[in-house]
């Protein structure tokens, strides 16, 4: 399950002000090793840690002129030149209805949208 960042905050505040990891855990209604395992991890990868919809935020537009112009692009690149994940790129040309593959008799998804 992911927490957000504040819910950890305030659990690693509780425990440095005093308060123990079982009573952090109980207040807080998550587990112990939950709260040993953000103890454990170093401060600025609590509050950096991404959540799970960082990824996805890429302007689609620029994706899709990029395909205009260079249609061979690979997804690894795409995902490059916008620096996100291959996956982000990868689900948003599935929502977008574009399919990639090299043999372009077989791009329905690209045709049908004039790309």
């Amino acid at each position: 399950m992911t927490y957000s960042v504040d819910l950890r905050q305030r659990v690693l505040s509780f425990v440095a002000a005093g308060g123990s990891k079982t009573e952090a855990a109980q207040r807080f209604s998550v587990s112990r090793s939950t709260v040993h395992e953000w103890l454990g991890q170093p401060a600025d990868h609590q509050a950096s840690k991404p959540g799970p919809k960082d990824s996805r935020k890429f302007d689609r537009e620029q994706l899709r002129q990029m395909l205009e112009q260079q249609p061979d692009l690979l997804i690894r690149e795409m995902a490059q030149q916008l620096g996100v994940s291959n996956n982000a790129v990868g689900n948003a040309l599935q929502r977008m209805g574009i399919r990639r593959k090299k043999n372009s008799a077989l791009r329905p998804g690209l045709h049908a949208q004039g790309l």
